[in-house]
């Protein structure tokens, strides 16, 4: 299993904005576009960070995919967090794969 995380550390006065973001434009932008096999949205609840942390996790078929969106969805990201929440949200993402134990 493949799975791509993207970490959002978001100013809690911007926190509500952006999570409704994710959820009503974000994310059904992604599954219209690419084939994930699962999508989850986690807040972190023990984040040293200040403000709020929420962890997007795409499970991905194979690395194509996790490279598709780099190209093509993940700059819809950065340019928000550049343009419209400027020193609000930062941003960073984790490709990590499953070890069978």
């Amino acid at each position: 299993m493949l799975l791509l995380n993207i970490t959002n550390i978001i100013a809690n006065e911007h926190a509500g904005e952006h999570l409704s973001w994710l959820q009503q434009v974000y994310i059904p932008l992604i599954k219209k576009e690419l084939t994930f096999e699962e999508i989850k949205l986690l807040k972190i609840l023990d984040s040293p960070n200040d403000g709020q942390t929420i962890s997007l996790q795409l499970i991905a078929p194979n690395l194509k995919e996790i490279s598709t969106f780099k190209e093509t969805l993940l700059p819809v990201l950065h340019k928000k967090m550049q343009e419209e929440l400027k020193g609000h949200l930062f941003i960073f993402d984790t490709t990590m794969e499953s070890i069978d134990y």
